[in-house]
């Protein structure tokens, strides 16, 4: 690494597997061979054709229809898609059994089909087939190795060639002033506060489509808790009632059983388990995750609400009861850091996905943050070596998962999105990767004119696989609103305003067709400036004495809070009606007397517990301060 820039250049020489990754795959090959020697003893050792046919079908999924003159082979395309379609179950719900399964099936039917003894010109050509398909993928990934070798020194020299520029390609200012959200920010805020500030066990306005993939209702729940906080700690760090109230509910419905309940099945079929506590290995899409939603939610708020030993308690109908917080959580995924080959901890059995670990780390270091400790110094340098070197494909990009029991990798799809969102988080605990990482894929994002290039967005929406880049381009533009790109941040709103065009309903602004998980990503876009989401990790809210309390929403809709310890400034709007509204603020000098501006009254005394309780007419927007009277 050159000291003198802000990032890492790719690791060079390039090695074509990572040590982990290689062992795994030649244990899966070593794994293969044993299969051929069985297969060869079966057709070689015995008479019996149907066990002859058994033997060949060990070859790949299908090859024993091939042991037959008369069979057509549309027999053996259809297993070879079954199979297909049992890995793609594997990698969508981390069933390990159905590929397994599914080739002994095929295997089995075709040994069932008697068609005579089989000649020694088939049972050659099986045979010839796996050498001629096995030398095939040698091919390729020798000729892809060798290509990505003479790219890496491109991409290095590109990012060079980049340093005299980052000043012109980060270019966001910080702001100075305190943040307050526009109008229209607070009716887009409205979509994630009606779904939130419902009852704990309703959750109506969610998309309920599948709990395995990315569609979960889980993920709904993330990233409108993480909106919620990034909104609370720029706009509103003076504001005690709804905004808070809101993330304390969307943590509690994640206790739901309907949430994790997934779980379940997925450590019966893929670690062979019957332990249905989506809290006792792995998991970290749903350990991790939450435990940022709740650093988040005290880094924002100055509330510890989930510090206490049994606060987030999991009830299985069964009756079995699971008690955990904030800390136990945290124990579980240190846990997993200490016993992973990989390092990095599995989604799904087996699948590790390198974005959800940079989800669970920012946990961690958030958690350092709060309570002043030093975990992440112990597990930052082998997370990153692990990141490096087993989690980089041969073109310098992040792979989205990877197995941990066979070490197979699987392709990167979804266009732009699954290569910027790493970067959000990235920004808090590894920034120079973060840039690095963003510094790559932005040139797929301007063609040689310098225009922005819509197609490499996936039109798919990630939050509900509909036909929409909502999903795409809010993500995007997340982490080019953390980085500091303003280019890509404005051109990333503009089009997705422009394909999915902002609906007004009642007071609330919706994307028609854009999934939850879409809406609750742009709201934190929205929310953050360069460096929010790094700066909340590294230096939480401080719980501020003077705040606002005693708010109904949606009659009130505040815009901005902020105070210190003498002086209170908010901007408040009418959410459904204007007119007279009765609030409080708390964390006042008992006794003492303050002035108001914007309120009804001028003067009032607070209480012997610090609070105060007056009225304001909210027409537009309404400025309120209270301070001290002289």
């Amino acid at each position: 690494m050159n000291s003198y820039l802000p990032f890492t250049l790719l690791p060079t020489p390039l090695p074509l597997f990572g040590k982990i990754t290689q062992a795994r795959l030649l244990k899966l090959l070593h794994g293969y061979l044993g299969l051929i020697t069985l297969s060869l003893g079966l057709v070689f050792g015995t008479n019996f054709t149907a066990v002859q046919v058994f033997g060949l079908g060990l070859v790949f999924p299908g090859a024993g229809f091939l042991a037959y003159p008369d069979i057509s082979f549309h027999l053996v395309a259809l297993s070879v898609l079954l199979f297909a379609s049992a890995l793609i179950i594997w990698f969508g719900t981390g069933n390990i059994l159905a590929p397994p399964l599914t080739w002994f099936i095929v295997t089995v039917w075709a040994a069932t089909v008697h068609q005579g003894a089989i000649s020694t010109e088939r049972i050659i050509s099986v045979y010839s087939s796996a050498v001629v398909i096995a030398a095939l993928i040698a091919c390729i990934l020798t000729r892809r190795f060798h290509k990505a070798k003479q790219q890496r020194h491109r991409d290095n020299a590109y990012l060079l060639a980049q340093q005299p520029k980052l000043n012109e390609i980060f270019s966001a200012k910080q702001p100075i002033d305190a943040a307050e959200m526009s109008l229209s920010d607070l009716q887009r805020l409205r979509f994630a506060l009606d779904r939130a500030l419902q009852p704990v066990n309703e959750f109506n306005g969610f998309e309920w489509l599948d709990q395995f993939q990315t569609a979960a209702v889980r993920y709904q729940l993330n990233l409108l808790g993480y909106a919620l906080a990034m909104t609370q700690a720029r706009f509103t760090p003076a504001c005690a009632s709804y905004l808070h109230e809101a993330q304390i509910r969307l943590i509690d419905k994640q206790t739901d059983y309907r949430i994790w309940s997934y779980w379940g099945l997925e450590n019966q079929w893929g670690n062979v388990q019957r332990n249905p506590n989506p809290l006792c290995r792995e998991n970290i899409m749903y350990t991790g995750f939450v435990a940022l939603q709740m650093a988040l939610c005290e880094a924002s708020s100055g509330r510890n609400d989930f510090k206490q030993a049994g606060r987030f308690n999991l009830q299985h109908p069964a009756g079995q009861n699971y008690a955990y917080h904030d800390a136990a959580l945290l124990a579980c995924l240190e846990k997993e850091y200490q016993t992973c080959a990989f390092f990095l901890i599995a989604c799904e059995p087996n699948w590790i996905y390198p974005l959800c670990n940079t989800i669970g780390a920012s946990a961690i270091l958030a958690y350092d943050s709060l309570r002043e400790q030093h975990t992440w110094v112990r597990y930052q340098q082998p997370f990153r070596q692990a990141l490096e070197t087993e989690f980089l494909d041969a073109f310098g990009h992040y792979i989205p998962c990877r197995s941990a029991r066979t070490g197979i990798a699987f392709p990167s799809i979804g266009g732009i999105m699954p290569l910027a969102m790493p970067c959000f988080f990235l920004n808090a605990i590894a920034p120079d990767l973060a840039v690095r990482q963003w510094l790559l894929l932005r040139r797929q994002l301007f063609d040689k004119q310098n225009n922005f290039q819509h197609k490499a967005f996936w039109r798919i929406d990630t939050g509900n696989y509909g036909l929409s880049r909502a999903s795409a381009y809010t993500a995007t533009a997340l982490a080019a609103a953390e980085l500091g790109d303003t280019e890509v941040y404005t051109h990333c709103l503009q089009a997705l305003e422009q394909e999915c065009p902002r609906v007004l309903q009642a007071g609330v602004i919706h994307r028609q067709h854009s999934s939850v998980w879409a809406h609750g990503v742009e709201i934190m876009a929205r929310a953050i400036r360069k460096n929010s989401f790094r700066d909340l990790i590294l230096h939480p809210q401080q719980s501020t004495k003077i705040r606002l309390d005693n708010l109904n929403y949606p009659a009130v809709l505040v815009a901005s809070a902020h105070s210190d310890n003498n002086h209170l400034t908010a901007v408040l709007y009418a959410g459904n009606q204007e007119g007279i509204h009765e609030i409080s603020c708390t964390g006042l000098k008992p006794q003492q007397r303050y002035r108001l501006n914007g309120a009804l009254a001028s003067e009032i005394v607070a209480d012997f517990k610090g609070t105060v309780l007056f009225k304001i007419r909210l027409q537009g927007r309404t400025v309120l301060t209270l301070y001290p009277a002289v």
